[in-house]
């Protein structure tokens, strides 16, 4: 049998993929155990990469792992459960070695130089291997919550390197850890856009303007205060509520306490107290329900955010009233907030995509910073918009939503200090908006 092959010919860190049946061991042979099992699950690793770069995470099957690799299904089954457990055990075997040679790269140095190294051996590791990247960075959160914190853990150890090699840097000692992995949320972003884009190719270019960027974070010059959460205004009932406002509150009520794989649309109608022929009337599927449901939590808070920001008297209190508005919204919606925050990874890439469009919408609150100054990064606008996305995450997994009023500071900070420098940044993030 010939077997699945992909449109493209597709380089992965285990060899070409059109070369894995070529690679498989002749009967007979008597190799030690290890080796041979090495061997398969190179090949399998090497078709996973090559099948979800054409097909997509959800749209590849272990049949098509089998077809391109020329594994057994039983020996496909001696090494992983599933697709999944092949995924997490792929990514281990490509992250793992990754983040050892960046934090390898350029032993000699300060500790700016070491960092700023690791960084060009980051980017340069992912346009070698764009397909294994776009993995790690993009198709992984279609995976559910095992694939995402497998991730995370590779964030805290890039985090531990980056707050060591600051320490020894002049002018950053004791920088915030909650700052450098704001940092790191950006730098993920910019380039989980340009994978998702097929534009690898440009990160190498963009490495200046991602290291003027971080560059542009020294530690505060005073501590960022954490303010006590005020009590939100919440109500759990549906009653007062047009049909499919309800049919999306429930939705999200639903993924908060079931996960979005295990929801179903029985699931939905019986929260929102409707039948399910009600429940197709006005949605085709719980896929496209979930679309209307971050895009309708998405509005509402940004109907709470835009007045704040408006009536502010300049600009970074605009910023810092925005801030608060929002994340008091957060801290109310906790269910539509832990749904555009988390479960939005496991609701597949029209979700994901739906997310960052509101992320950019946010990013045109920043237009006046590049007024005040112009030489600021040029992908500082995208940037910020992961680092604050990356702490609403982590501040949900921390604390939950109801917390989110805490991190309004730390958002403000990192927002502003690229534009208006530490000292104004650091007062203003902790005002109260209104220049208080």
């Amino acid at each position: 049998m010939a077997g699945y092959r992909p449109v493209e010919m597709v380089r992965t860190p285990w060899g070409d993929a059109d070369t894995l049946r070529d690679r498989k061991l002749r009967p007979g042979q008597r190799l030690p155990a290890g080796e041979v099992a090495r061997n398969q699950r190179e090949r399998l690793f090497a078709a996973l990469v090559a099948v979800v770069a054409e097909k997509g995470y959800e749209g590849t099957r272990v049949e098509d792992l089998l077809e391109l690799s020329g594994v057994s299904r039983s020996a496909f089954y001696e090494h992983f459960s599933d697709k999944q457990d092949c995924l997490l055990a792929a990514v281990e075997a490509f992250v793992g070695p990754a983040i050892g040679a960046i934090g390898a790269a350029n032993r000699q140095g300060g500790g700016e130089q070491r960092a700023r190294a690791a960084l060009e051996a980051l980017v340069r590791q992912i346009v070698e291997q764009p397909a294994a990247s776009r993995l790690c960075f993009v198709e992984i959160f279609a995976a559910g919550p095992r694939a995402v914190e497998q991730i995370d853990r590779a964030t805290d150890a890039c985090q531990n390197f980056v707050s060591a090699a600051l320490d020894e840097t002049p002018g950053r000692e004791q920088m915030p850890p909650e700052i450098v992995r704001a940092t790191i949320g950006g730098l993920r972003k910019v380039i989980h856009t340009h994978l998702h884009r097929n534009e690898e190719g440009e990160l190498l270019e963009l490495i200046p303007q991602m290291w003027d960027w971080v560059l542009s974070y020294p530690p505060p010059p005073a501590p960022l205060r954490r303010p006590r959460n005020r009590p939100p205004v919440r109500s759990t009932l549906l009653e007062g509520y047009d049909q499919a406002e309800r049919i999306l509150r429930a939705l999200a009520s639903v993924v908060a306490e079931k996960g979005y794989p295990a929801m179903t649309v029985g699931d939905i109608a019986a929260r929102a107290s409707i039948s399910l022929s009600t429940f197709y009337a006005n949605f085709a599927d719980k896929e496209e329900a979930t679309l209307a449901a971050v895009d309708s939590g998405s509005a509402q808070m940004l109907a709470t955010t835009l007045p704040a920001f408006r009536r502010a008297a300049d600009w970074p209190h605009a910023v810092r009233g925005a801030f608060g508005s929002m994340f008091a919204f957060c801290a109310a919606e906790t269910e539509y907030t832990t749904l555009g925050a988390i479960d939005v990874y496991a609701a597949g890439k029209k979700a994901l995509e739906q997310r960052d469009r509101v992320m950019e919408s946010m990013e045109a609150l920043l237009v006046p910073g590049y007024e005040r100054k112009p030489d600021a990064s040029p992908i500082a606008g995208e940037a910020i918009g992961g680092a604050i996305y990356s702490m609403i995450y982590d501040q949900i997994k921390r604390g939950g939503a109801e917390s989110m009023q805490e991190i309004a500071p730390l958002a403000t900070y990192v927002t502003l200090a690229p534009f208006i420098g530490a000292e104004e940044a650091c007062a203003v993030a902790n005002s109260d908006g209104r220049g208080r």
